[in-house]
């Protein structure tokens, strides 16, 4: 069964990376083109954090070996790299919420 957790009282500035720590998940949230997007704060590749990275388009890139990953999907730019863990987002009273 799925709930919703507050994570953030508010949403991130545009084109930032938050890091944070829930339930033992390290996190990320990222406002992206005015979209929210919540994601694994960890290269499935290497385990770096993806903070380290970048945003670029609508993915994420990793800083260790250029590696990017869909912020929407997870999906990987390697077809031999794992996709990214993402989750639930949503704005409510500008309170920020995931679903775990």
């Amino acid at each position: 069964m799925s709930s919703w957790i507050k994570i953030l009282d508010q949403a991130p500035k545009e084109g930032t990376m938050v890091e944070i720590s829930i339930e033992g998940r390290d996190l990320f949230v990222t406002m992206n083109n005015s979209v929210l997007y919540c994601a694994e704060n960890r290269c499935p590749h290497e385990d770096i954090k993806l903070t380290l990275g970048c945003l670029k388009g609508n993915r994420v890139k990793c800083s260790l070996h250029g590696y990017s990953f869909d912020l929407e999907t997870g999906d990987s730019s390697e077809d031999d790299v794992d996709d990214m863990q993402t989750y639930a987002i949503k704005q409510e009273n500008n309170k920020i919420y995931i679903e775990v």
